[in-house]
């Protein structure tokens, strides 16, 4: 096994030595717990001493007694070895960032602008192969509860996920319908007007369709869709086919626009809602899903990009 980085620098190493001799208050303790003889030990204790220049420590028959100097050289020792123990890590993290897989999995809706994020990324790590999961969040609430990914998106967030989920890229849900429809030609319309006509939704438990009815619940109205289909590309299809209206994802509609689909100028919307970076409890985190994260909030602007004005 490779040294550890705190005892391959000679200027480190005997601040370890006295920081086990501190807590341990026993040279030979301090010896065993390093694996070191006492007379190395003795030594490192007394080249720190001609360092710092004043003692450290004094011996009444078996026992060690701190100084003054002793104290506060500790306090030091305990701040010094734990950046070092951190700047390690950090660098193992990025050593193995040299080749490895992430596994994303993102809720159907996350998929118009998954790919760019993505794109980034492997841009920046070229040897890093990514393994990418797309479904209804049926199906990524399962792979999120068994921990089976690095790195989940999703827009709705089950209430354990709360603490630990990051917001990272707002997510505005637009009405919509067919270019001939009435409602098209009109510059304002109300709410009520707008739940007189047949509604196409996403199936109950999607974030699109609880972000919908959240909304509407805060003015005390129901949502009673005419048609339940859990695919955004459906739902479009079935607005192209004069069907009825709906309520869809701005990235759905940017990356897969269609001239014969207009949004509907419904008072109080669009709904603003969030994307989330959500990590699953029943999953180790990885250096590639910590540094795949930072990523993510680091390219904040790319919302600029990825929806352009």
């Amino acid at each position: 096994m490779a040294q550890h980085l705190r005892n391959r620098l000679n200027s480190i190493r005997p601040l370890r030595v006295f920081s086990h001799v501190y807590e341990l208050g026993s040279v030979t303790l301090a010896a065993q717990a390093l694996s070191l003889t006492q007379p190395t030990v003795s030594i490192q204790l007394r080249q720190l001493t001609e360092v710092i220049g004043s003692p450290l420590y004094q011996m009444r028959g078996k026992h060690i007694i701190f100084t003054e100097a002793g104290h506060a050289v500790a306090r030091y020792c305990q701040r010094i070895t734990s950046a070092t123990d951190d700047l390690e890590s950090e660098l193992a993290d990025l050593g193995d960032l040299k080749a490895g897989t992430l596994r994303v999995a993102v809720v159907t809706s996350a998929k118009y602008f998954t790919p760019h994020l993505l794109g980034d990324f492997c841009q920046k790590y070229p040897l890093i192969d990514i393994v990418l999961k797309v479904g209804n969040r049926d199906t990524i609430l399962s792979r999120y509860e068994q921990g089976l990914d690095d790195v989940y998106l999703f827009s709705h967030l089950e209430s354990e996920m709360n603490e630990s989920a990051i917001r990272f890229l707002p997510n505005l849900l637009y009405p919509v319908a067919h270019i001939d429809h009435p409602l098209s030609q009109k510059k304002e319309i109300s709410i009520n007007e707008f739940l007189t006509y047949p509604i196409l939704a996403r199936e109950p438990g999607s974030g699109t369709r609880f972000a919908i009815e959240s909304h509407l619940r805060k003015m005390n109205l129901s949502f009673k869709p005419k048609l339940v289909i859990e695919s955004n590309e459906a739902i479009k299809h079935c607005v192209l086919a004069e069907m009825g209206l709906a309520i869809l994802s701005q990235y759905a509609l940017y990356y897969e626009p269609n001239d014969n689909i207009t949004y509907l100028p419904v008072e109080t919307f669009p709904i603003e809602t969030y994307w989330h970076i959500v990590k699953s409890p029943m999953k180790i985190q990885t250096p590639l899903s910590k540094v795949f994260t930072r990523h993510l909030l680091d390219e904040k602007i790319i919302y600029n990009k990825l929806l352009p004005s």
